[in-house]
């Protein structure tokens, strides 16, 4: 009560009710609303929170994702803060990825932070600490801080850049979360939200894992039969939950008749006896292979150049892979190849907005809009990522009200 209290006077009003009572009448994607829910949460946080968990993720989980990926010669990491608040939590897995990359250099690695609250995001951008959030960190974090001040630290512009920041509400139907994660953190988040909005939200997470992916959540809040689609793995203190990796099909019996001829794992032109290239592409993308998915999305447009699908499905990998430049030609593609195509434009809008190419960005968000706005809601517009025209349009125009 007393966050609502604190809200409402923010909002210039006087009693809860009177601000009740006009948030009740703000669109749903009003940034109003990631206001009110922003003081509604426990925003507390502070570096190396959950030591125990810390200590499974540095000693274990990350030195084995990492020697795993050096095997494979695929020197690429991602890893997620749903629910980050001020940011402490995500920088915190900045400073661990650091210390075990000695050559961070050579590799891609990929750190987002998100949370409802708009304002505490943009004090996470900003990287200044005072003592209290760093109560809990080990002594060398410090090296990566310096003082302004009494009771204020600054943390270095190195570890600042290793983490995107981004707002979403995880509980709203529709999202579109990032995918190919190996890492997800979201913890103190699920207690917030219903039975049903748990249950969806922890798909969502589970979708976004790559195979062998980890998620932590607060021990408080993950119950077993929530948390099932994951296999809980013990460490000292901490219960951590992992996707369970694919298991590779059974080698054929000596009786077992041979085909005359394996496929070509990269084929120009599509053949009956196999998937479609763009399905192919968009399952490799889905666990990860991101090279593989971004050959694939070639051979579908080495067959058909106006393929806007496999434009946009190349933009996002692009993207996934750092680069942003070739996300951007991709999504520019699709727009060519499609003038009509609402997803189109939502992803080249996002590109330019991301970039800080704020007129044009908002110019495609128009156009979504203008586009999606006689179209029923629950009709599909995004077979890929399975949204519909209302999800789209509500989208778009968080979008607006953000650049507003």
């Amino acid at each position: 009560m007393r966050g609502l209290t604190r809200a409402a006077k923010a909002a210039g009003f006087r009693s809860v009710p009177e601000y009740v009572a006009w948030l009740r009448a703000q669109p749903a994607e009003s940034p109003t609303w990631h206001r009110a829910a922003g003081a509604l949460t426990v925003g507390e946080s502070y570096f190396f929170r959950d030591g125990a968990a810390q200590e499974a993720l540095s000693r274990h989980v990350l030195p084995a994702l990492i020697a795993e990926r050096r095997h494979r010669g695929s020197l690429h990491l991602r890893l997620w803060s749903a629910g980050c608040s001020t940011g402490e939590e995500p920088y915190t897995l900045a400073m661990l990825v650091d210390r075990l990359l000695p050559d961070r250099a050579d590799w891609h690695v990929t750190i987002l932070g998100t949370d409802i609250d708009t304002t505490a995001l943009e004090q996470a951008r900003g990287g200044i600490y005072r003592e209290w959030s760093l109560r809990e960190a080990p002594a060398w974090c410090r090296a990566y801080f310096t003082r302004r001040g009494n009771d204020r630290f600054e943390l270095s512009p190195e570890i600042r850049a290793m983490v995107a920041f981004a707002p979403q509400n995880l509980a709203a139907a529709g999202q579109v979360v990032p995918g190919a994660m190996d890492v997800i953190l979201c913890r103190n988040v699920l207690m917030y939200f219903t039975a049903a909005a748990q249950q969806a939200t922890v798909g969502r997470l589970v979708k976004a894992l790559v195979d062998g992916g980890w998620l932590v959540v607060s021990a408080a809040e993950g119950s077993a039969e929530l948390l099932r689609p994951l296999a809980p793995v013990y460490f000292p203190g901490a219960v951590l939950r992992r996707k369970e990796p694919r298991r590779a099909a059974a080698p054929p019996s000596k009786d077992a008749p041979r085909p005359a001829e394996a496929p070509d794992p990269l084929p120009v032109l599509v053949d009956e006896s196999e998937p479609p290239l763009l399905a192919r592409a968009r399952e490799e993308a889905d666990r990860g292979q991101l090279d593989s998915a971004r050959e694939l999305c070639r051979a579908a447009l080495a067959h058909d150049r106006l393929d806007a699908e496999a434009h946009l499905l190349l933009a996002a990998v692009e993207l996934e892979r750092g680069h942003a430049a070739a996300a951007l030609e991709s999504a520019r593609a699709a727009v060519y190849a499609a003038p009509d195509s609402a997803p189109a434009h939502f992803v080249l809008g996002s590109l330019l907005l991301g970039r800080g190419a704020i007129e044009p960005g908002r110019r495609s968000m128009e156009t979504v809009a203008s586009l999606l706005d006689r179209i029923p809601p629950d009709r599909p517009v995004w077979d890929g990522e399975g949204m519909t025209a209302g999800d789209l349009l509500a989208a778009a125009r968080a979008h607006l009200a953000l650049v507003a």
